[in-house]
């Protein structure tokens, strides 16, 4: 596929967008929204084929073959926006989530106000922080009938909202806009963070505690994309590189439940803590490495280029 017959089916999407009278001006808006709602992760083609997409527009043409609009399809980085199921909080929207399945439910039919049939069904999704109910409705369903939609596989959901059901626990539904990905894959820096979702799935009906997440985490020395505790600060220095340049290095204690491990932060990340934290705070703090301390063996978190801590 040349590159120009790409380009030729966008702008041949944008004017489709055009014709169902949404104005130039409008679809600009409605490009860029996508772009940030997206981080960054969404190009201009991905924004309009997303738009088409939930305006109902037939996206496939004999003319451009099917691996393209596949290539659209995955462009955004989902496991960007993947949230652990313990965050869970009614009112939420847009929501991803990466999980197996543990069980599923049949599929229900009903009767609406209008007397038109609808159908529902549901399935347990369950992560290394917990499970969570997920409610599929009308086309949806049909989801559940693939053949390999069954306990133990890995799914992906995409753009769900929660609200809390007859129970009174979150749940998680997934409307016409929303979808499942089965057997995802994913890359990378997340990959590590997927095998270890593999692995303590397979006890999540018996959840472990925050605490022993971390423990096996560390001891497999993974990469830990998150983690709350309670801080202290146990010392702040500044330090003279090999290089005659002046760097800085942040040690605190971090308290995750009943276990404690310390976390280092180096250079400009070091500085940007202390002006954040106090002793005692509860914080969150994302994207670290684990590490040996090459004088005492132990164990210790570090800061990456990627890390950030905040205050709950």
């Amino acid at each position: 596929m040349e590159i120009s017959a790409l380009v030729d089916s966008v702008e041949e999407l944008y004017q489709k967008l055009l014709e169902l009278g949404i104005s130039e001006e409008e679809l600009e808006k409605k490009v860029k929204n996508k772009v940030e709602e997206y981080g960054g992760f969404m190009s201009k083609q991905g924004a309009l084929f997303m738009i088409a997409r939930e305006n109902g527009l037939d996206l496939r043409s004999p003319e451009i073959d099917d691996y393209i609009y596949d290539e659209l399809e995955e462009e955004v980085d989902y496991n960007g926006f993947t949230i652990d199921i313990s965050d869970l909080r009614k009112g939420m929207s847009n929501i991803v989530l990466l999980g197996k399945i543990l069980s599923v439910e049949k599929i229900r039919e009903f009767v609406r106000k209008d007397e038109s049939i609808g159908k529902v069904c549901s399935f347990l999704l369950g992560d290394p922080t917990g499970t969570v109910k997920v409610v599929l409705w009308d086309e949806r369903v049909d989801s559940v009938n693939q053949e390999y939609f069954k306990p133990n596989e890995l799914v992906r959901v995409i753009g769900g909202y929660s609200k809390l059901g007859q129970k009174e626990t979150i749940e998680v539904h997934l409307g016409r806009k929303g979808t499942l990905i089965l057997s995802p894959e994913v890359g990378g820096k997340k990959q590590e963070q997927f095998e270890a979702i593999t692995i303590a799935c397979s006890e999540v009906r018996t959840p472990k505690t925050n605490s022993e997440l971390l423990k096996q985490a560390i001891q497999q020395n993974k990469y830990i994309s998150a983690v709350k505790g309670t801080v202290k600060i146990e010392e702040f220095k500044e330090l003279e590189l090999k290089s005659g340049d002046k760097s800085f290095l942040l040690t605190m204690s971090l308290e995750v439940e009943s276990f404690t491990i310390k976390v280092r932060a180096w250079g400009m990340k070091a500085v940007e803590c202390l002006k954040i934290i106090n002793n005692g705070d509860f914080v969150s703090i994302t994207d670290l490495a684990v590490k040996e301390n090459k004088y005492t063996a132990e164990k210790e978190l570090s800061f990456t280029k990627n890390s950030s801590i905040l205050l709950i």
